[in-house]
């Protein structure tokens, strides 16, 4: 299947947000969830001094609005 966004290190895929290289995912059924409230996905990769953060955040943005919060 096509991916739906790609960026230079991150994309939006059918299954959800992944690295290009695929080692990383984040199934599109948690792109809203927080560990703890207010602790969001950016704010853990942010965390990460392999992501490329703003890439990251656009990807996120694209998969959240394909995916609404139900």
């Amino acid at each position: 299947m096509a991916d739906y966004w790609t960026g230079s290190q991150w994309k939006v895929t059918p299954a959800g947000v992944t690295t290009l290289d695929n080692r990383y995912l984040i199934e599109k059924d948690r792109v809203h969830e927080e560990d703890v409230p207010g602790y969001t996905w950016e704010q853990h990769m942010a965390e990460k001094t392999w992501v490329d953060l703003e890439d990251f955040k656009r990807a996120m943005a694209i998969a959240r609005k394909r995916w609404p919060k139900p």
